[in-house]
């Protein structure tokens, strides 16, 4: 750990962070086009990029100020993190969530919910929110900072409590995950090469690398060039097969919605992915949709995108991936009891306990923090308005995806992981139904969704990414731990000042990228208008077929284990009737 490390990963953490907020407010004007739904975000590589072509040349001019592969590690390990936070579905949704709901047409939608939005979750003035919308107004004027200096400092506080949380998990999983199950992490073998070798070298250096890139270079850059330049030719290398399968005749219309894409990432990071998870990805997919056409052949199920009926993909997702979360916690079960009793307690620590001293904190600590954090995010939300049984409620089922999540980001690590069939909000009401609860509850319960919509930014995969590079470039995790929670707040404050600098000046009614943030918004809405006037009780189908997905893919674990070698893997069903692989497979 040395200040070059430190000082250019926090500067490469502002950077990446503003123009990810950039890229999606004026797209068009930006030259730096960083996007952040991927699990590799590009920004953090380009600023990679940059640091190993400034480091190979000071190893030819002034070898003895070069960088070593340690702190070009830590550089990326802030970096990714703090980029991680600012991604467009991540910190960037926080802010558009909760101002929409006081904007001046959701005076009917949202009246009779508005008493229970503390003011202290967003401005509620008109004078602060139209401008908001509006554009052509600066941000930085004594009365809006005025208005949103408690709201931000109340949400960075669940931010930090949030990222906190998820860096203890990673403290307790990573020596299992990283070095007894050696997962291979596909989607970081580019940055680990260059940052193992200082540079360019090993795998990330010589003919073959160099010929891959500009292969890679040359077609991005024409398909970036055609979308502004339209008579400059551009390689196709996605294909939307909706409209063709939509106007097939019944009930082959029901393939549609699909997708086809052959990016280079894709065809980077997929030949990187364990073979038995590839297949079972794309088969189950293929199964899933021939599924959907026999349920939509025998009245079962509706057309369109995220239809309800046979299967009930999101039923089976929700029984799936829990059944993923109990086997990785039971195979972690003694480590975690022993880190909860020495957190609990203030003696000496047991015997059995493991030497923690290569971590990035104590297992004690680590206990603590975790037990501490989730306590104060469920007092949090307490606080603003949620019932204590519904918090508690959201934030296991949260974990449950999220632990999930970063076991799949770290033995699979495709190119898209977007879990949009997976919501805390629809999955929990499914199960236990609204009737007998309260609105408030319910309505800061709806407005949470912007945390779990599609969870593409990887908050704590992004965090394990970070221990594992560090790890292998040299790192002391000891020292670099502290630093991951500092550049979690870095990113965190960067992005939400820049998006409320720019959603000012621009006015997000004026987007380029469009209404993608308020349609989830006017979603959360419209759950709870129907979450009070027409309440349901819990939904025995589809807790059914949780249950036929639950069993499943405990079925294809029992199988994998006994019979190594096997092509049908569970995390490969999961993710095919999750949405993971809509774009992947």
């Amino acid at each position: 750990m040395t200040w070059r490390g430190v000082a250019l990963g926090l500067i490469g953490a502002i950077f990446v962070s503003i123009f990810q907020v950039v890229t999606k407010v004026i797209p068009q004007n930006v030259a730096l086009n960083f996007g952040s739904v991927l699990t590799l975000f590009s920004g953090v590589v380009f600023w990679l990029f940059l640091v190993a072509v400034g480091n190979s040349v000071l190893k030819r001019i002034a070898p003895k100020t070069a960088l070593k592969p340690a702190e070009i590690g830590v550089c990326y390990a802030l970096s990714t993190v703090a980029a991680s936070i600012a991604a467009q579905d991540e910190a960037q949704f926080l802010l558009p969530m909760y101002v929409y709901p006081w904007r001046a047409t959701q005076v009917d939608p949202m009246g009779p919910f508005r008493q229970y939005l503390p003011t202290w979750m967003a401005p509620s003035d008109p004078k602060i929110v139209e401008p908001y919308y509006l554009g052509h107004e600066s941000f930085w004027t004594p009365e809006r900072l005025a208005a949103w200096a408690i709201p931000l400092l109340c949400w960075l506080a669940w931010l930090m409590a949030l990222g906190a949380t998820m860096w203890a998990w990673n403290v307790l999983l990573r020596r299992r995950w990283v070095e007894h199950d050696r997962l291979s992490f596909p989607c970081l073998q580019l940055p680990l090469e260059i940052c193992k070798s200082g540079g360019f070298g090993g795998l990330a250096g010589g003919k073959l690398f160099w010929m891959g890139f500009a292969i890679a270079a040359i077609i991005e850059s024409l398909n970036v060039i055609h979308n502004r330049f339209p008579n400059v030719p551009a390689i196709v290398l996605d294909w939307t097969a909706t409209p063709v399968l939509e106007a097939l005749p019944s009930p082959w219309k029901a393939l549609a919605p699909m997708h086809l894409t052959w990016s280079t990432l894709h065809l980077g990071i997929c030949y990187l992915i364990p073979v038995d998870i590839l297949f079972s990805s794309w088969f189950f997919f293929i199964l899933r949709k021939v599924c959907e056409v026999i349920g939509y052949a025998q009245g079962w199920r509706e057309l369109g995108w995220d239809a309800k009926g046979f299967p009930y993909t999101r039923a089976q997702s929700a029984g799936a991936w829990a059944v993923l979360f109990f086997l990785l916690v039971w195979a972690e079960r003694k480590r975690l009891k022993l880190a909860f009793d020495a957190a609990l307690s203030f003696g000496p620590l047991d015997k059995s306990m493991e030497d923690d001293s290569g971590e990035c904190a104590s297992y004690r600590v680590a206990g603590r923090v975790l037990i501490l954090g989730t306590a104060f995010l469920i007092w949090w939300s307490v606080q603003s308005g949620m019932s204590l049984g519904i918090a508690v409620a959201f934030y296991a089922f949260f974990w449950i995806l999220n632990v999930t999540m970063t076991r799949v980001y770290a033995q699979v690590g495709p190119p898209f992981l977007e879990l949009f069939y997976l919501d805390p909000q629809k999955t929990l009401t499914t199960v236990f139904g609204t009737i007998g609860q309260q609105p408030g509850p319910l309505t800061q319960f709806s407005l949470m969704y912007w945390i779990n919509r599609d969870h593409r930014g990887q908050l704590m995969g992004h965090q394990l990414a970070a221990m594992k590079i560090g790890q292998e470039s040299g790192v002391s995790l000891r020292r670099l731990g502290p630093w991951l929670l500092v550049a979690f707040f870095v990113g965190a404050v960067t992005c939400l000042l820049t998006y409320l600098h720019w959603v000012y000046r621009v006015g997000e009614d004026q987007f380029a990228s469009g209404g993608w943030r308020e349609a989830a918004s006017g979603l959360a809405v419209s759950r709870v208008r129907e979450w009070v006037y027409a309440p349901k009780g819990p939904q025995t189908t589809e807790i059914s077929f949780m249950g036929i997905g639950a069993g499943l893919a405990w079925l294809l674990s029992k199988i994998n284990f006994a019979f190594p070698g096997t092509p049908f893997h569970p995390i490969g069903y999961a993710l095919a009737v999750c949405f993971a692989v809509e774009y992947n497979w």
